[in-house]
């Protein structure tokens, strides 16, 4: 559904959008993926990462580690998870500006954000400027989601505010979506829905 309103409200080109659900989601292909992002992206593109799915934590010396599980995960095997912030790590091997991670998942960490408020057309131009990688998550390191009861059938809460708000609803009145919208606009609505 979110490749559909990636194109829908044309972010992306379909070329530009690899999308792997079901058997097609392993550890592996997430992986190979994400990296051959290093070889193929240009400086000036934007990266916009999305999973859903589950998402587990484990203890380790310095606190909770956060785990993507992959289709082909055995939970019990940490090497068949793909650790969260291994993600974000590897992120500055590519050349993107711009990285917008969005999980979906149980325990996948705090979100992460400047907490900048969108002003100016010479703000946005400053800000296309500088590199940046921010994180959008459903639930904080020890929290569980809701895989389900989102505005949208099928969807959780989480993925369906995040489906209207791709739609327009947290865009500015120049019809821009800035990372830091879109995190106030699905923090808030997930917040106060019942």
């Amino acid at each position: 559904m979110i490749n559909a309103i990636l194109l829908s409200v044309k972010v992306y080109r379909k070329e530009d959008i690899v999308y792997l659900i079901d058997d097609a989601a392993t550890k592996d292909n997430i992986c190979h993926e994400f990296m051959k992002l290093a070889k193929n992206v240009d400086c000036d593109e934007r990266i916009l990462i999305f999973f859903a799915g589950h998402g587990t934590t484990h203890s380790a010396i310095r606190g909770e580690v956060g785990y993507l599980i992959p289709y082909d995960a055995d939970t019990h095997d940490l090497s068949s998870l793909i650790r969260w912030d291994d993600l974000t790590r590897n992120s500055e091997l590519i050349r993107a500006k711009h990285m917008l991670f969005i999980m979906d998942a149980c325990y996948g960490g705090l979100a992460l954000s400047r907490g900048l408020h969108a002003g100016s057309a010479r703000f946005l131009k400053d800000m296309m400027l500088r590199y940046s990688r921010q994180v959008l998550t459903a639930g904080k390191a020890d929290e569980v989601v809701s895989d389900s009861g989102g505005s949208i059938p099928n969807h959780s809460v989480f993925t369906g505010h995040l489906i209207e708000d791709l739609k327009g609803k947290a865009y500015t009145q120049d019809e821009i979506l800035t990372a830091n919208g879109l995190m106030a606009y699905v923090f808030n609505k997930v917040a106060t829905d019942i």
